[in-house]
């Protein structure tokens, strides 16, 4: 269990192509949109947003969540869209091991273009130089290649596959595990 989330306010941040920064209501339908494509969360271990209500209740659940524990939802913006096109996640971050776990969702129109790379990497700064975490870990079905392969380009180590982990949508699923180190990313 988390503890308090010492951070006042979801900060806001900007790469070359991105704004990542806190979700607003006006994003339900955009959130609505990937989340609701079968595509997009095949891999999730969340269920399809069937209905417009099931994105106002993630996005409640979201923001009790950053108020209560110590979990970060980012809606990821195309700024030349002014368009809300994914989300990433810290969680779990403010504990004793210093250890963050992160997690990214894009709308399938934008996939193959480098998104959630260009996202990974502006959470993994801010993990190591503002939330000081000494490890960032994610992970994902061993089966989504696109996902391990955005962990390896952002420098991320595979650390192995922790075969049947978790069961999802009805059956077990193989989870791959990376990690990327504070030493590792200053050296970098």
């Amino acid at each position: 269990m988390g503890n308090q989330n010492s951070l006042k306010e979801i900060p806001r941040f900007e790469t070359e192509r991105l704004l990542l920064r806190e979700f607003t209501e006006r994003d339900a339908q955009n959130i609505f949109e990937y989340a609701s494509d079968p595509e997009v969360i095949f891999f999730m271990p969340w269920d399809k947003h069937e209905t417009l209500e099931d994105t106002n209740e993630y996005l409640s659940k979201s923001k009790v969540a950053f108020q209560n524990s110590d979990n970060i939802d980012f809606g990821i913006e195309l700024k030349s869209e002014n368009k809300l096109i994914g989300a990433i996640s810290v969680r779990n971050w403010n504990n004793i091991n210093s250890c963050a776990d992160v997690g990214y969702v894009v709308a399938r129109k934008y996939w193959g273009k480098g998104i959630a790379a260009e996202a990974l990497k502006a959470v993994i700064k801010f993990g190591f130089e503002d939330l000081q975490v000494n490890r960032i870990e994610a992970h994902c079905d061993e089966n989504n290649s696109a996902s391990f392969r955005v962990m390896e380009k952002v420098g991320m180590k595979y650390e192995g596959t922790h075969r049947q982990k978790i069961f999802i949508k009805g059956k077990f699923i193989s989870i791959r595990y990376y990690s990327i180190l504070k030493s590792e990313y200053f050296v970098v």
